[in-house]
């Protein structure tokens, strides 16, 4: 078993208003040097207050959830901890919180980080509810994402113990969607607690049939029922509806991110999808028919530009006015799956072409259908 050698804390505002704020001679068990904290914190010196921070006991209550969750954490035998990644909100308070526990890390010697960072996750924030909905939750999935992507999903453990609520609930599930330990500590709680994985699996089949479209509505993409025609209903649970002008609009939400998310790690590519020599590969095939302007040449461009790709050929005209711009999705072709693209030039007339892959099993199809879509999608 590899030890975990990298913590993601999610990083409340509890330091500075349930702890530093209140802080005076009434403060059971205060620290020695409780007067110099409080002055540090009351003028804003946040490096001064670092430095304070680091003469206390960092078990003690007033050093907050995040270092004494850390500090616990460390004693732990499946973690052996190099690098720490402090996710901050989008607030000033945030920011500041942010900056006194990374000046505070930073000093702490005996622990011997080799990376300290500190992000702030846009729109995360309590002042307009909405974009935390929509936008800050989402946010949040995808600079997890990139940090497990960056460290490796086998060496990260998560910290929920700060911030928001929905904050802490959005971590637990994208520690059960990527076999990621989530750990926890409740202020009245003696010791953390964790959130093992679960043998859960996740259904990317969907994500290959309505790769186009989900697309779309990563790239922020909002639409009204009416644009969006028939969908697929399984997509609603990735989906938040709001109404503008007593029609529906559909935005992607957390969870919709982190299905996509949870997707790209564990498929940053597919071992049977390898380049292929030219000797296995041929020359895209066209019927005798009228095509879209620049069709030929982007179906030849895809080829060329992908070497898992062995051939494409021109599709059948049926159903083309349905077509909506330049897309990839897995369809069902009698008893097996196929990879089809789309084009539309500027007038609006379309056609399909189908993928061949040198694997075609669901999980390449699905792979490729994402991997095109972020590509060439329009």
């Amino acid at each position: 078993m590899r030890m975990r050698n990298t913590l993601i804390c999610t990083v409340g505002t509890s330091l500075f208003e349930s702890n530093l704020r209140r802080l005076s001679e009434d403060t059971p068990e205060r620290p020695e040097n409780w007067q110099e904290i409080k002055t540090r914190f009351d003028k804003g010196n946040w490096n001064e207050l670092a430095r304070e921070l680091l003469k206390v006991d960092p078990n003690h209550r007033i050093c907050g959830a995040e270092i004494n969750t850390i500090e616990e954490a460390r004693k732990k035998k499946w973690l052996e901890l190099k690098n720490l990644v402090l996710l901050v909100s989008d607030t000033e308070a945030g920011r500041n919180t942010g900056h006194v526990l990374k000046e505070y890390f930073k000093g702490r010697e005996d622990l011997k980080l080799q990376q300290i960072e500190l992000r702030e996750v846009e729109q995360l924030q309590d002042t307009e509810p909405k974009n935390f909905k929509i936008h800050g939750l989402r946010n949040l999935v995808r600079v997890i994402g990139d940090f497990v992507q960056r460290f490796g999903k086998e060496y990260v453990a998560i910290d929920a113990t700060g911030g928001y609520k929905a904050q802490i609930a959005v971590a637990v599930l994208i520690g059960q969607a990527l076999d990621i330990p989530v750990y926890y500590k409740h202020e009245k709680f003696s010791e953390i607690i964790d959130f093992p994985p679960l043998p859960i699996s996740l259904d990317y089949d969907l994500l290959g049939r309505n790769s186009d479209i989900l697309t779309d509505f990563e790239r922020n993409g909002t639409y009204a029922k009416s644009e969006l025609g028939e969908f697929d209903e399984k997509l609603r649970v990735f989906l938040t509806e709001v109404e503008i002008n007593n029609e529906p609009v559909f935005e992607l939400n957390a969870i919709g991110q982190l299905y996509l998310t949870s997707f790209r790690l564990r498929y940053p590519k597919v071992a049977n999808l390898k380049a292929l020599s030219d000797s296995e590969r041929k020359d895209p095939t066209f019927r005798d028919d009228h095509y879209p302007i620049g069709f030929k040449e982007f179906v030849e461009k895809v080829w060329r530009e992908n070497r898992w790709i062995k051939t494409c050929w021109s599709m059948s005209y049926h159903g083309q006015r349905s077509i909506k711009g330049i897309g990839f999705v897995v369809k069902k072709d009698g008893n097996k799956n196929i990879l089809v693209g789309t084009y539309q030039d500027k007038d609006d007339f379309g056609a399909r072409f189908q993928v061949v892959l040198a694997d075609e099993s669901n999980e390449s199809l699905n792979w490729a259908a994402d991997q095109l879509n972020q590509k060439y999608r329009e």
